[in-house]
């Protein structure tokens, strides 16, 4: 039974890195989609300020419908990244539960093996000392046989 054990921690392991590094690509992913939205948002700021900037001194309306629109396509691009970053979130969460489940499972068996040495190796300790009291015993009656 301990080799089955020791061969399913064994899987277990190899499962457990995969899914640690299927965990950080999905962090990987989630943290571009971020800097990619940060980013979004930032040239949506400085656009903004240049169009109020352009504005205080005179704007003409054509160039204002540009900037407008330029802000909506921004905006726009920065709710569909809000989405893909809410959706890689969302998988590096299930990546992360999937990694400390196989963690989890892995270091359940580990203490049953350890368990099961312990077991073993107190076993082995009490017929060694059983040994050692026959053995103990047969001397002590062979000194006395040879005395008399």
């Amino acid at each position: 039974m301990s080799k089955a054990l020791e061969l399913l921690t064994s899987r277990l392991l190899e499962a457990e890195d995969r899914a640690a590094k299927m965990l950080a690509l999905a962090q990987r992913e989630q943290a571009n989609f971020q800097r990619q939205l940060d980013a979004l948002n930032e040239y949506r700021q400085i656009y903004s300020s240049q169009m109020t900037d352009k504005a205080v001194v005179g704007l003409e309306s054509s160039h204002f419908n540009h900037y407008h629109s330029f802000i909506g396509k921004l905006d726009h691009a920065s709710v569909q990244q809000q989405k893909g970053f809410q959706q890689a979130k969302q998988q590096s969460e299930q990546k992360r539960e999937e990694w400390l489940a196989l963690q989890q499972r892995r270091k359940a068996i580990e203490m049953l093996l350890e368990r099961k040495a312990e077991k073993e190796a107190l076993k082995q300790l009490k017929q060694e000392q059983k040994l050692l009291d026959e053995f103990s015993t047969f001397r002590f009656f062979h000194r006395q046989d040879s005395a008399s």
